[in-house]
């Protein structure tokens, strides 16, 4: 095995003359099913070796190795990097931060660290939340994560649809370039993600290979307890794509159904569902959020509703909203103490390419009832931030990519954790 925390790079001779360094890319990590688990992937060139080596931060002589496999992706991305790797790390200690490297056929990574989910009582860890990422060349806001990431508070990132603009362009290189990019975010902080309509294409192939969620299979939903949250990841694309929308719906009543045990709501008494499309919108671009008659909302609102579902995260549009709780239509009450029906926030400003970045969604109609906070400026970025200080109160702002300013934040107050329809 080779000499831990040394930094190894393999130059190879192109076909076209010049040199170029080979090696791990595109490096990222998600939490598994438990908090003594990690899940790293990474893309090679060719077919090798996937290989994690880790230690603890604090002693990073006692070294350890796990092994995963690699498969082969063309489907879609016939000029992307060819071959994809994942490990799942097992046995690790929650709380504890480790450092490590990844290896294909004897080429490493550079060192990165994470640290394994912690699972003490008083722990209140921040979220970091954004939909709608994937400026060409960079999203304005990339330089800000990279800031928050080394942020102790700030475990993880949540990705709520819409990647790269989009993965398969240029034959999957916009799809490496993009992974690239987020790789000094994802490989320090598991990143977290839910299904958006630009990762459609060639049957959500790109999706499915470069990310790994803790679902059951190829999945596009799934459930995580992160401290006193319990987070619902669902698909929306389900309703666009001739998906399997009973199959989710099973699922997620199933799940919410267990959430909403006495003994788990007292562990976890926060649950937050994310998904790409949003229910409601004050946009007028004719998407679904903005009928009387929302797809999304007809499929999955009374489902929130009845199991008592805090807030919901979403993204699509290319704006930022806050909304009252709302059930059917009708606004439960203009304030957050208590409130009787799901709160939901759109957070899709991270910086889309449409336009040339401008990301064009306006708001420039009049908004429904239930609307409490809007923003909509052409080029204008932003992303969220989540915690949970206690069982009753709940913290969002919203961050604008300009000066690192705030724009908006709310506190939650909740007493009442439950179904909404007690």
């Amino acid at each position: 095995m080779p000499v831990m925390w040394t930094i190894y790079l393999v130059i190879a001779f192109t076909a076209t003359g010049g040199f170029a360094l080979q090696g791990p890319e595109q490096i990222h990590i998600a939490y598994g099913y438990s908090p003594s688990e990690m899940v790293f992937m990474w893309s090679t060139d060719e077919s090798s070796s996937s290989v994690v080596h880790y230690a603890p931060a604090n002693d990073p002589s006692q070294v350890s190795s796990q092994e995963g496999n690699c498969w082969k992706f063309t489907f879609g991305n016939p000029a992307g990097l060819h071959y994809v790797h994942r490990v799942n790390v097992t046995g690790l200690t929650p709380g504890q931060k480790y450092v490590y490297q990844v290896e294909s056929n004897g080429q490493h990574s550079q060192n990165y660290t994470f640290t394994a989910m912690c699972t003490d009582k008083d722990w209140v860890p921040q979220f970091i939340f954004y939909a709608d990422m994937g400026r060409h060349g960079g999203a304005p806001i990339l330089p800000h994560l990279r800031q928050e990431v080394k942020l102790p508070e700030n475990v993880a990132i949540f990705h709520v649809g819409d990647f790269a603009y989009d993965f398969n362009s240029d034959g999957g290189k916009n799809g490496d370039a993009f992974m690239n990019r987020i790789q000094d975010l994802g490989a320090v902080v598991p990143y977290m993600t839910a299904v958006g309509n630009h990762e459609i294409p060639y049957n959500f192939s790109h999706y499915l290979n470069r990310f790994s969620m803790p679902t059951n299979g190829n999945k596009f939903w799934y459930s995580i307890n992160i401290a006193n949250i319990h987070f619902v990841c669902y698909s929306t694309e389900v309703y666009f794509t001739r998906g399997p929308i009973d199959e989710q719906f099973e699922w997620l009543k199933e799940d919410l159904a267990e959430a909403n045990t006495k003994f788990n709501r007292d562990k976890q008494p926060w649950i937050i569902a994310f998904g790409h499309r949003p229910m409601y919108c004050s946009n007028i671009d004719e998407d679904d959020c903005t009928t009387q008659h929302s797809i999304v909302r007809a499929g999955l609102e009374t489902l929130f509703y009845e199991n008592g579902v805090d807030l919901i995260i979403q993204g699509h549009e290319h704006s930022y909203e806050r909304l009252w709780p709302v059930y059917n239509g009708t606004v439960t009450a203009r304030d957050y103490i208590n409130p009787k029906a799901p709160v939901h926030i759109i957070a899709g400003t991270a910086g889309c390419n449409d336009a040339d970045g401008l990301c064009v969604n306006p708001m420039l109609g009049s908004r429904g009832p239930w609307s409490a906070f809007r923003s909509w400026l052409p080029g204008l970025y932003g992303y969220g931030r989540l915690r949970a200080p206690n069982s009753t109160h709940l913290y969002w702002e919203q961050k604008l990519e300009f000066l690192g300013m705030r724009e908006d934040e709310i506190w939650i107050v909740q007493h009442n954790h439950g179904p909404f329809t007690k």
